[in-house]
Protein backbone atom coordinates (compact mmCIF):
# COMPACT_ATOMS: atom_id res chain seq x y z
CA UNK A 1 0.00 0.00 0.00
CA UNK A 2 1.43 3.52 -0.78
CA UNK A 3 2.54 5.75 1.94
CA UNK A 4 -0.66 8.39 0.55
CA UNK A 5 -3.18 4.85 0.76
CA UNK A 6 -1.44 4.29 4.29
CA UNK A 7 -2.49 8.02 5.38
CA UNK A 8 -5.96 7.96 4.08
CA UNK A 9 -6.68 4.47 5.46
CA UNK A 10 -5.18 6.12 9.20
CA UNK A 11 -7.37 8.83 9.05
CA UNK A 12 -10.79 6.84 8.17
CA UNK A 13 -9.56 4.46 10.92
CA UNK A 14 -9.24 6.91 13.69
CA UNK A 15 -12.26 8.53 12.76
CA UNK A 16 -14.18 5.31 13.17
CA UNK A 17 -12.99 4.46 16.28
CA UNK A 18 -15.40 7.55 17.62
CA UNK A 19 -17.80 5.17 17.32
CA UNK A 20 -20.37 8.05 16.75
CA UNK A 21 -21.75 7.27 12.81
CA UNK A 22 -24.79 9.07 13.84
CA UNK A 23 -22.62 12.52 13.49
CA UNK A 24 -19.76 11.52 11.00
CA UNK A 25 -19.27 9.63 7.76
CA UNK A 26 -16.39 8.31 6.07
CA UNK A 27 -13.54 11.20 5.46
CA UNK A 28 -12.33 12.40 2.16
CA UNK A 29 -8.20 12.92 2.05
CA UNK A 30 -5.99 14.86 -0.68
CA UNK A 31 -2.63 16.19 -0.91
CA UNK A 32 -1.10 19.55 -2.15
CA UNK A 33 2.72 20.46 -2.97
CA UNK A 34 3.66 22.99 -0.04
CA UNK A 35 5.25 25.33 -2.74
CA UNK A 36 2.19 25.31 -5.04
CA UNK A 37 2.33 29.00 -5.91
CA UNK A 38 -1.58 29.15 -5.09
CA UNK A 39 -0.57 29.32 -0.97
CA UNK A 40 1.03 32.28 -1.95
CA UNK A 41 -1.49 33.57 -3.79
CA UNK A 42 -3.41 33.51 -0.47
CA UNK A 43 -1.57 35.92 1.49
CA UNK A 44 -3.41 38.34 -1.65
CA UNK A 45 -6.38 37.12 -1.21
CA UNK A 46 -6.78 36.40 2.49
CA UNK A 47 -3.73 38.97 3.55
CA UNK A 48 -0.25 39.11 4.50
CA UNK A 49 -0.56 37.23 8.08
CA UNK A 50 -1.65 34.18 6.56
CA UNK A 51 1.27 31.60 6.49
CA UNK A 52 2.62 29.69 3.41
CA UNK A 53 3.16 25.76 4.38
CA UNK A 54 7.05 26.50 4.55
CA UNK A 55 6.30 29.32 7.24
CA UNK A 56 4.97 26.73 9.70
CA UNK A 57 6.82 23.61 8.55
CA UNK A 58 10.49 24.86 7.34
CA UNK A 59 11.21 21.37 5.48
CA UNK A 60 7.45 20.94 4.25
CA UNK A 61 6.94 19.20 0.80
CA UNK A 62 3.31 18.44 1.22
CA UNK A 63 0.10 19.57 2.96
CA UNK A 64 -2.60 16.73 3.85
CA UNK A 65 -6.24 17.94 3.86
CA UNK A 66 -8.83 16.30 4.98
CA UNK A 67 -12.73 16.32 5.61
CA UNK A 68 -14.59 14.75 7.96
CA UNK A 69 -17.98 15.20 7.01
CA UNK A 70 -21.43 15.30 9.04
CA UNK A 71 -24.68 12.87 8.47
CA UNK A 72 -27.61 14.16 7.08
CA UNK A 73 -29.03 14.45 10.46
CA UNK A 74 -26.48 16.94 11.87
CA UNK A 75 -26.38 19.07 8.41
CA UNK A 76 -30.22 19.29 8.06
CA UNK A 77 -30.65 20.83 11.85
CA UNK A 78 -29.34 24.20 11.72
CA UNK A 79 -31.93 25.65 9.43
CA UNK A 80 -34.81 24.12 11.55
CA UNK A 81 -33.60 26.03 14.58
CA UNK A 82 -33.62 29.40 16.33
CA UNK A 83 -29.95 29.69 17.82
CA UNK A 84 -27.64 26.76 17.61
CA UNK A 85 -28.19 23.66 16.63
CA UNK A 86 -27.83 20.88 19.18
CA UNK A 87 -26.49 18.25 16.99
CA UNK A 88 -24.13 20.72 15.16
CA UNK A 89 -22.88 21.56 18.12
CA UNK A 90 -22.38 18.21 19.65
CA UNK A 91 -20.41 17.27 16.48
CA UNK A 92 -18.24 20.36 16.61
CA UNK A 93 -17.40 20.08 20.18
CA UNK A 94 -16.39 16.03 19.63
CA UNK A 95 -14.23 16.36 16.91
CA UNK A 96 -12.53 19.79 16.64
CA UNK A 97 -10.25 18.18 19.80
CA UNK A 98 -9.99 14.66 18.36
CA UNK A 99 -8.17 16.34 15.21
CA UNK A 100 -5.16 16.31 17.74
CA UNK A 101 -5.78 12.74 17.77
CA UNK A 102 -5.56 11.91 14.20
CA UNK A 103 -3.18 14.48 13.85
CA UNK A 104 -0.89 13.05 16.09
CA UNK A 105 -1.38 9.11 14.52
CA UNK A 106 -0.17 10.80 11.15
CA UNK A 107 2.55 12.90 12.40
CA UNK A 108 4.06 9.31 14.04
CA UNK A 109 3.15 7.16 11.25
CA UNK A 110 5.53 10.00 9.08
CA UNK A 111 8.07 10.52 11.56
CA UNK A 112 8.49 6.36 12.32
CA UNK A 113 9.25 6.81 8.03
CA UNK A 114 12.05 9.59 9.02
CA UNK A 115 10.04 12.42 7.74
CA UNK A 116 9.24 15.57 9.84
CA UNK A 117 5.41 16.42 10.01
CA UNK A 118 3.40 18.81 11.91
CA UNK A 119 -0.20 19.76 12.17
CA UNK A 120 -2.11 22.92 11.75
CA UNK A 121 -4.48 23.82 15.06
CA UNK A 122 -7.80 22.58 14.01
CA UNK A 123 -10.01 25.27 15.00
CA UNK A 124 -9.75 28.94 16.08
CA UNK A 125 -6.25 29.69 14.03
CA UNK A 126 -6.74 33.73 14.25
CA UNK A 127 -6.81 35.93 16.35
CA UNK A 128 -10.00 37.23 17.63
CA UNK A 129 -9.07 40.80 18.15
CA UNK A 130 -9.17 41.65 14.01
CA UNK A 131 -10.34 37.83 12.77
CA UNK A 132 -7.24 37.45 10.99
CA UNK A 133 -6.28 33.44 10.71
CA UNK A 134 -2.72 32.86 9.60
CA UNK A 135 -4.09 29.69 8.02
CA UNK A 136 -7.58 28.28 6.23
CA UNK A 137 -8.11 24.59 6.17
CA UNK A 138 -10.41 25.07 3.56
CA UNK A 139 -8.31 26.62 1.14
CA UNK A 140 -5.59 24.39 1.48
CA UNK A 141 -8.15 21.61 1.11
CA UNK A 142 -8.92 23.31 -2.75
CA UNK A 143 -5.61 23.35 -3.23
CA UNK A 144 -5.60 20.06 -3.02
CA UNK A 145 -8.43 19.46 -5.06
CA UNK A 146 -11.27 18.90 -2.41
CA UNK A 147 -13.71 21.15 -3.59
CA UNK A 148 -14.44 24.57 -4.52
CA UNK A 149 -15.41 27.52 -2.77
CA UNK A 150 -19.80 28.33 -2.53
CA UNK A 151 -20.83 31.50 -2.02
CA UNK A 152 -21.44 30.75 2.23
CA UNK A 153 -17.82 30.89 1.53
CA UNK A 154 -17.69 27.09 2.64
CA UNK A 155 -15.84 24.74 0.85
CA UNK A 156 -18.03 22.21 -1.30
CA UNK A 157 -16.69 18.67 -1.77
CA UNK A 158 -17.79 15.79 -2.89
CA UNK A 159 -19.33 14.85 0.04
CA UNK A 160 -20.86 18.24 0.69
CA UNK A 161 -19.93 21.00 2.65
CA UNK A 162 -21.67 20.19 6.17
CA UNK A 163 -18.19 19.03 8.04
CA UNK A 164 -15.10 20.06 9.15
CA UNK A 165 -11.08 19.91 7.37
CA UNK A 166 -8.20 20.19 8.86
CA UNK A 167 -4.54 20.10 7.78
CA UNK A 168 -0.77 18.11 8.41
CA UNK A 169 2.39 19.27 6.80
CA UNK A 170 5.35 17.26 6.36
CA UNK A 171 8.21 16.73 4.38
CA UNK A 172 7.13 13.75 2.42
CA UNK A 173 6.51 14.24 -1.11
CA UNK A 174 3.14 13.24 -1.20
CA UNK A 175 1.47 15.48 -3.61
CA UNK A 176 0.39 14.76 -7.18
CA UNK A 177 -1.20 16.57 -10.22
CA UNK A 178 -5.40 16.89 -9.46
CA UNK A 179 -8.29 17.38 -11.91
CA UNK A 180 -10.27 20.50 -11.04
CA UNK A 181 -12.95 19.89 -8.77
CA UNK A 182 -16.25 20.43 -10.16
CA UNK A 183 -18.49 23.44 -9.06
CA UNK A 184 -21.49 22.55 -7.36
CA UNK A 185 -22.52 26.02 -5.81
CA UNK A 186 -25.32 26.71 -7.79
CA UNK A 187 -24.96 30.78 -6.94
CA UNK A 188 -21.50 30.30 -8.25
CA UNK A 189 -22.63 28.56 -11.63
CA UNK A 190 -25.78 30.54 -12.52
CA UNK A 191 -26.69 33.14 -10.08
CA UNK A 192 -29.61 30.85 -9.00
CA UNK A 193 -30.51 29.74 -5.39
CA UNK A 194 -29.24 32.24 -3.11
CA UNK A 195 -30.80 30.77 0.21
CA UNK A 196 -27.34 30.96 2.20
CA UNK A 197 -27.93 35.20 1.82
CA UNK A 198 -31.67 34.73 3.12
CA UNK A 199 -31.12 32.15 6.25
CA UNK A 200 -28.65 34.46 8.12
CA UNK A 201 -30.06 35.34 10.83
CA UNK A 202 -27.43 38.64 11.69
CA UNK A 203 -27.17 39.67 8.17
CA UNK A 204 -23.80 38.78 7.93
CA UNK A 205 -23.93 36.71 4.43
CA UNK A 206 -24.76 38.81 1.35
CA UNK A 207 -23.60 38.03 -2.27
CA UNK A 208 -20.36 40.54 -2.06
CA UNK A 209 -19.51 40.62 1.41
CA UNK A 210 -19.36 38.69 4.52
CA UNK A 211 -18.85 40.38 7.72
CA UNK A 212 -16.94 37.80 10.12
CA UNK A 213 -17.24 40.03 12.81
CA UNK A 214 -21.42 39.86 13.08
CA UNK A 215 -20.53 36.22 12.36
CA UNK A 216 -18.37 35.19 15.30
CA UNK A 217 -20.85 37.29 17.40
CA UNK A 218 -23.81 35.24 16.81
CA UNK A 219 -22.04 32.28 17.18
CA UNK A 220 -20.59 33.44 20.58
CA UNK A 221 -24.16 34.37 21.36
CA UNK A 222 -24.87 31.09 20.55
CA UNK A 223 -22.45 29.42 22.93
CA UNK A 224 -23.64 30.89 25.81
CA UNK A 225 -27.07 28.39 25.20
CA UNK A 226 -24.92 25.32 24.16
CA UNK A 227 -24.35 22.76 26.32
CA UNK A 228 -21.29 21.69 24.33
CA UNK A 229 -20.18 25.54 24.57
CA UNK A 230 -19.70 25.04 20.90
CA UNK A 231 -19.71 28.22 18.97
CA UNK A 232 -21.71 27.67 15.83
CA UNK A 233 -24.41 28.75 14.14
CA UNK A 234 -24.30 26.30 10.44
CA UNK A 235 -27.44 27.67 9.00
CA UNK A 236 -25.81 28.98 6.05
CA UNK A 237 -24.55 25.56 5.49
CA UNK A 238 -27.50 23.73 6.52
CA UNK A 239 -29.85 25.30 4.06
CA UNK A 240 -27.56 24.99 1.43
CA UNK A 241 -29.03 22.18 -1.44
CA UNK A 242 -25.30 20.91 -1.57
CA UNK A 243 -24.76 20.64 2.04
CA UNK A 244 -24.87 17.11 1.97
CA UNK A 245 -23.95 14.34 -1.05
CA UNK A 246 -24.14 10.57 -0.88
Amino acid sequence: MSMKNQIEQLIVEKVASLNRPDLFRRPIVSFSSATDSRYSELKEIIGPWHLNPTELLPDAQSVISYFVPFTRLVVAEPKTVDGGSEAWGEAYAIINPYFNVVNQAVIEYLSDLGYSASAVQATHTYDPKDMKSMWSHRSAAAIAGLGTFGANRMLITEKGSGGRFCSVLTSAILHEEQAPAETRCLYVKNGSCGLCFKICPVNALVPDSFDKFICQDECNKNQKQDRHGADTCGKCISVCPVAYID
